[in-house]
């Protein structure tokens, strides 16, 4: 029996195919362990294993930084999800994905780390070079861990890529220290090639293969077709176990108090409920989608819901982390009281980094509030209730991240929580559209 998720565009939209969480924090701490003990045996060979753990998990993000590639095997959860900073501003120089510049460094890792244990005579400063890339490759590893923290969102592969640059730069370290030429004598000198052919054969190795990447990068078709396309594609048979992975049972009852902004018909057949941060990138890229998945589905309606991670309106966060967030939500129930609520939502998403008063003042004006009922809303201090409400809804069906999806309708007459985003609320409307009996949901796997 062939699948029932007939192209590469549906596939991708399944939450990590096969693998989960646990597996792929087993396969990254494996490959360390791993480069780490060969390291302690054999200084080249550590750095080769290692250089090879590099190039395949950059080389790997460097494809799913195109749009085309659907969502990658580390789109674990919104708080783990490789694809929100692997597309992000931070993930690019120039246009070039920086995950191909680390393919071209660990490709020359590899390569004089071979070389280094074949031919030593020849690549005595193969270990200082080492250092000094490890060392470069460490130091712009905390501004990408830096900019992740800020964003919100945690990359598992950028994560082992960090590790890797450590056991490289430890690997030279070690290896410069049994080379019985110091870390000064010997870096000048290998930079320059004088009586040692490491710096060629990590240049040839490194420019090679990020051409290489960059040429078949280029030649990758148009992005991933979107949530009409995945519908189309889903008018198949679709098999209830392969679409079991898509969603899960919620900790609790989702409760809806009637302040919920409405898009869509209120008669529709589908309800999603969607919980959202302000300033959580992932519901910036989702938003847009979300709504277009309702305007082209008649039947489906959307109910909107605050989580902003802050502790100024979330008693479940530490620390403020997004500090603007609350002040935003509150904006929007505000928006809301003048029937203006999607259109302010809408361009606070597409200006996560402008959330202060001032801005809000403005977007308000351009959303068409009036703006001293909006400014005396904002100073009243009952304007945050509403979001807490929110906030208290969703701890008790399990939201820990942004965004959250719950379905009703597709799995029963009870609300499933969605393994995803647009593509597999797609697929799961598909589906029922069909009279698929789905399978019971499972409880959902971060917990």
């Amino acid at each position: 029996m062939s699948s029932p998720l007939l192209s590469p565009a549906v596939l991708g939209t399944l939450p990590l195919g096969t693998l989960s969480m646990g597996s792929l924090l087993g396969l990254i701490a494996a490959g360390w362990l791993l480069s780490g003990g060969l390291i302690a045996w054999r200084r080249y060979a550590g750095a080769l294993a290692a250089g090879a753990m590099g190039l395949g998990v950059s080389t790997y993000l460097g494809f799913q930084h195109h749009a085309a590639a659907g969502a990658s095997v580390c789109n674990v959860s919104s708080v783990f999800n490789c694809d929100v900073v692997n597309r992000s501003a931070w993930s690019e120089i120039a246009g070039v994905p920086i995950a191909f510049l680390g393919s071209g460094f660990y490709a020359a890792v590899l390569a004089v780390a071979a070389l280094a244990l074949m031919k030593p005579a020849e690549h005595k400063r193969a270990g200082h070079l080492m250092v000094l890339g490890g060392a470069l490759s460490l130091a712009y590893s905390a501004v990408l861990a830096w900019a992740s923290w800020d964003m919100g969102v945690a990359c598992l592969l950028c994560i082992s890529l960090y590790g890797v640059n450590l056991l490289v730069f430890v690997a030279g370290l070690l290896a410069v220290r049994e080379s019985g030429i110091g870390l000064g004598a010997g870096l000048l000198p290998g930079l320059l090639g004088k009586d040692d052919k490491s710096i060629g054969a990590m240049t040839t190795a490194g420019l090679l293969v990020l051409v290489a990447s960059l040429f078949f990068y280029h030649r990758m078709g148009p992005a991933t077709p979107g949530v009409e396309a995945v519908a189309k594609a889903a008018e198949n048979p679709l098999d209830p176990a392969a679409l079991q992975g898509l969603y899960s049972l919620p900790d609790g009852a989702l409760e809806l108090d009637g302040t919920e902004p409405l898009l869509g018909s209120p008669t529709a057949r589908f309800l999603l409920v969607e919980f959202a941060d302000f300033e959580c990138p992932y519901c910036g890229l989702s938003f847009p989608e979300v709504h277009k998945l309702v305007d082209e589905n008649a039947d489906l309606q959307l109910m909107f819901k605050h989580y902003p991670i802050s502790s100024i309106c979330n008693d479940r966060v530490t620390g403020e982390r997004h500090a603007l967030a609350c002040g935003a939500a509150a904006a929007a129930d505000c928006a809301r009281q003048q029937g203006r609520f999607f259109e302010l939502a809408s361009l606070m998403f597409k200006n996560q980094k402008y959330l202060d008063r001032e801005s809000l003042g403005f977007m308000g004006s351009q959303a068409g509030l009036d703006p001293a009922a909006f400014s005396t809303c904002l100073d009243d201090p009952r304007a945050l209730d509403g979001v807490r409400a929110d906030v208290a809804h969703a701890h008790k069906v399990g939201v820990q991240g942004t965004p959250a999806f719950f379905l009703k309708g597709v799995v029963g007459d009870d609300f499933v929580r969605v393994e995803g985003g647009p593509e597999q609320i797609a697929l799961l409307l598909a589906a029922a559209r069909q009279g698929v009996a789905l399978l019971p949901a499972q409880p959902h796997a971060e917990h």
